[in-house]
């Protein structure tokens, strides 16, 4: 049973970790102390692999072994000690000198005096003592204004080669957590939008419907002479209209076809909407959930705001949209033969595209020379491999 000081009992092994003295031996957790209260580095921290108490001595042995922020550490014990020697030279070397400088007039007169051991002697060949002084001063001064900054320098030149070092494994893993973080938040935003498309057309748009259907039957009732027949004809048009407008509204949101059946049979269904012939062009197979869902419906919103857009500005009489995929992102491409000049710079559509790729760490640019043809290209990472079948398209 182990007591501490105050009495109080502890349990054996509490308050120690787990490979602490290994890590002190190489004086990686001082580093660490140190870049946290003098550089405010607040990722200084070791991504070590755990060490359990019930574990057999051979399994802690092996975990050690393998565990490479230990052996990080290592490299830094050799490495850190050559640069915190080097740069503790220097420092060393140059406040000396400023300090031997800015006091020369205490200690010069011990020198030769024929100017042989001073500086002003050796480069402008003062001989005299009160030049001699005058100029070391200036020179020690000179050096007292740049030290500091020559100090901070290399402490950030140590600072930069311990996290280097000492934290990338640290960095690396809240890297990766705010990586997994962002692609859960953009999952759970799409199938938010989902759900929000799947309430407008099961609620607003069913009873649009409905009132549709039971005001046309009134009309029949009522008569085509009966002096209310042109009101509920004009109610008629408005409830077709705004049911168009809430349709155009759910598919810009989250179209049932690509949370239903997938990007290619969403991207078929919107080049079949526009006044132009599109032909499409794939790798992909015709089946959901080959992307992730944020990808998916970037590529699509792309597609799709390209196609109106062609089919209101371009004047083209054909558009043709390919669609591939490799092992790190989605290509996407629109291509016109219309009248030409898109620039993503004027264009409020285009920018709005623009934004939508970075939301998605993607890219676009538009090629559009006066005259055509147009290629609005996008490109989406994906962070997925794709088989070889993926990219077949089977």
């Amino acid at each position: 049973m182990h007591v501490l000081r105050n009495g109080q009992q502890r349990r054996p092994g509490a308050g120690r970790r787990p490979g602490g003295a290994a890590r002190r031996v190489l004086g990686a957790q001082t580093e660490r102390r140190l870049l946290r209260r003098f550089q405010g580095v607040d990722d200084a921290h070791g991504a070590y692999y755990p060490l359990r108490q019930d574990d057999s001595m051979v399994a802690k042995a092996w975990t050690l072994v393998r565990d490479p922020q230990r052996w990080l550490d290592a490299v830094w014990s050799a490495v850190g000690w050559v640069i915190s020697t080097i740069t503790w030279i220097i420092l060393i070397t140059l406040w000396g000198t400023v300090i031997g400088l800015v006091f020369w007039p205490a200690w010069g007169w011990a020198l030769p005096q024929d100017g042989s051991g001073s500086l002003a002697g050796l480069i402008f060949g003062f001989t005299s003592y009160g030049a001699q002084a005058v100029v070391e001063v200036v020179f020690g001064i000179l050096l007292l204004m740049i030290a500091p900054y020559v100090t901070v320098g290399l402490a950030h030149l140590q600072s930069l080669a311990s996290r280097a070092i000492l934290s990338s494994r640290s960095q690396q893993q809240v890297i990766e957590q705010l990586r997994s973080s962002r692609d859960a938040g953009r999952s759970a935003e799409t199938d938010q939008l989902a759900r929000l498309e799947r309430d407008i057309h099961d609620g607003p748009q069913q009873r649009l419907v409905r009132l549709k259907v039971d005001l046309a039957r009134i009309e029949r009732q009522l008569g085509s002479a009966s002096p209310a027949a042109e009101s509920i004809r004009a109610a008629i048009v408005s409830t077709q209209d705004t049911l168009e407008e809430l349709r155009a509204l759910s598919r810009g949101i989250a179209p049932p076809t690509l949370t239903e059946l997938g990007l290619v049979a969403a991207v078929r269904q919107a080049a079949a909407r526009p006044t132009v012939p599109v032909s499409l062009t794939t790798n992909l197979p015709e089946e959901r959930g080959v992307l992730p869902s944020h990808v998916e419906q970037a590529a699509y919103y792309v597609i799709s705001e390209a196609l109106t857009n062609v089919a209101k500005h371009s004047g083209a009489r054909n558009a043709y949209v390919e669609l591939t995929v490799d092992h790190h992102e989605l290509v996407v491409a629109v291509t016109d033969d219309g009248v030409g000049g898109a620039d993503l710079a004027k264009g409020s559509g285009l920018r709005g595209l623009a934004e939508r790729m970075r939301s998605v760490d993607g890219r676009l640019s538009v090629d559009s020379p006066t005259g055509g043809p147009t290629t609005l290209l996008a490109l989406i990472p994906h962070g997925r491999r794709c088989t070889d079948a993926d990219r077949a398209g089977r």
